[in-house]
């Protein structure tokens, strides 16, 4: 019974109304009816009056008290429970889903309580849920963007490994060797390979003519191309030498600036001219073309920039050190070869021709009364004179001769595969052409005429190495002065002889 009690409110308002109504009824006639006994002994009349007004008077008393009894029950077990639940709620209602409803009773408002808290967990856990899956993407979204950010960055690594390489490469083949012919080959091969390029062509630039000369090509019809010359300021190449800085044309048919190497290969696609310098001179230009338009991105020049910077100190490092070279082997006054120049080349014959057997002829040349040259006209027309020798000695040789410059004003000439009656007509030749020529040595100045002398010897015929050829030559040389100079002489082993 008690616990049907707990878990209605109705029998608690009954009962909570009812039973102390109940006991100030009892308690009121209890009272009235002895009231009226006593009056009723003295005057019966008047006892019922007073009992009839006592039970109205009661009643309205009892009512009265039983209606304060169920206001009060009613504000006890009813209307603050519902107002603590209403308040609870309105927390809830403004987003508080962690606050709970007071659950002090087992009536309909503690099992609504009850209720109301299931529910605010099941929306708390809705609620977390929600958040952890809020929060679960935005961590997802976060790593993706992380995830993405990271292969952004490994794909530029990459490309900066590439790029590496490719100077890395680049670096290996200018410097490997300093011929310039092996070194530019070596170069575009390597520039083709890494950047997917068609065709590439290394163009240097000639300090004399100032022009533009295609010294190495890679790719396709390469062959076309080498040798093609531009001036500066033709073409897109002429233009980047002549401006110093690279240009892209993405589709060649509508530059007209092309000109599709003088014509000799007619192409289609993209073109990039990139200057060659060093120390800020230019040198040549580089050129990359593929065949689609547009097909180089801004990567790309740079990288083909970086690449064209490299080359260019290697360039002027090869051509210095040709100049180096030459310089070493080449008499700087007159252009011809030195003394160390000679001796390779004589070694070098004089092997040849033990292992094949063929002569080697040399001529030994001295101008007539030099010292009467520097005397009566000065050193400087003595050096223009000894500059023009040589020049006049170069032409009328072949290519495969020698002229050096063997010390003071004296010459040899190296005549390779020629027997020594050849080498005489060489040398009968040599020495009327100087002899016919004058040369000018200023304004106003007349024109200075010299003539020579020239010993002529032969391995083999008089002399079985370097130094004896030489002093056979030199021997040849004094006879020919000896008898009246401007003539040609032979090693004679009777001591003497003449042409």
């Amino acid at each position: 019974m008690l616990r049907r009690i707990r878990k209605s409110i109705a029998l608690k308002l009954i009962l909570a109304s009812a039973i102390p109504s109940a006991l100030v009824l009892l308690v009121g006639l209890g009272a009235l009816i002895a009231h009226t006994e006593r009056i009723a002994q003295v005057n019966p009349g008047a006892a019922f009056r007073q009992l009839k007004e006592g039970a109205v008077l009661g009643s309205l008393l009892t009512l009265t008290f039983a209606a304060l009894a169920v206001a009060l029950t009613t504000r006890r077990f009813l209307l603050k429970p519902i107002q603590r639940i209403a308040t609870t709620m309105g927390r809830a209602e403004l987003g508080d889903f962690l606050v709970r409803a007071q659950v002090a009773t087992e009536d309909e408002l503690g099992r609504l309580a009850r209720s109301f808290n299931t529910m605010l967990a099941r929306v708390t856990d809705m609620a977390v849920k929600e958040i952890e899956t809020r929060r679960s993407m935005e961590q997802l979204e976060r790593e993706l963007a992380l995830k993405r950010e990271l292969q952004a960055a490994h794909e530029k690594l990459a490309e900066h490994v590439r790029d590496m390489e490719l100077l890395l490469g680049v670096s290996g083949a200018v410097t490997g060797t300093l011929e310039l012919p092996a070194q530019l080959q070596e170069l575009g091969t390597l520039v083709c390979q890494a950047l997917g390029v068609r065709e590439w062509t290394a163009m240097l630039l000639d300090s004399h003519l100032q022009r533009l000369v295609v010294e190495a090509a890679v790719g396709h019809a390469a062959d076309s191309m080498r040798g093609v010359r531009f001036a500066r300021g033709e073409g897109i190449a002429g233009l980047v030498a002549q401006h110093g800085r690279s240009i892209y044309v993405e589709d060649v048919e509508r530059d007209p600036r092309y000109l599709h190497y003088k014509g000799r290969h007619p192409g289609t696609g993209s073109f990039l001219g990139v200057p060659l310098r060093a120390k800020g001179r230019i040198l040549g230009v580089m050129t990359l073309s593929r065949p689609a338009r547009a097909a180089f991105n801004q990567h790309e020049i740079r990288l083909a920039e970086a690449v064209a910077a490299q080359a260019g100190l290697a360039i002027a490092n090869a051509r210095l050190y040709q100049e180096t070279l030459e310089l070493s082997y080449t008499d700087p006054l007159t252009g011809v070869a030195n003394r160390r120049q000679l001796f390779a080349r004589l070694e070098q014959e004089l092997s040849r021709s033990m292992r094949f057997g063929d002569e080697v002829s040399v001529l030994m040349i001295d101008i007539d009364l030099f010292k009467a040259v520097n005397d009566g006209h000065g050193h400087a027309a003595g050096d223009t004179v000894l500059r023009n020798v040589a020049m006049l000695l170069k032409r009328n040789v072949r290519k495969v001769d020698m002229v050096a410059r063997y010390g003071g004003e004296e010459f040899m000439v190296v005549l390779p595969r020629i027997r020594l009656e050849e080498a005489i007509d060489v040398a009968e030749k040599l020495r009327r052409t100087v002899a016919a020529a004058a040369f000018s040595t200023g304004a106003g100045a007349a024109p200075i005429r010299v003539t020579v002398s020239i010993g002529a010897a032969a391995f083999g015929h008089d002399a079985v190495d370097v130094a004896g050829l030489l002093e056979k030559a030199d021997y040849a040389l004094y006879e020919a002065k000896h008898s009246g100079r401007n003539r040609v002489a032979v090693h004679s082993p009777a001591g003497r002889g003449a042409a």
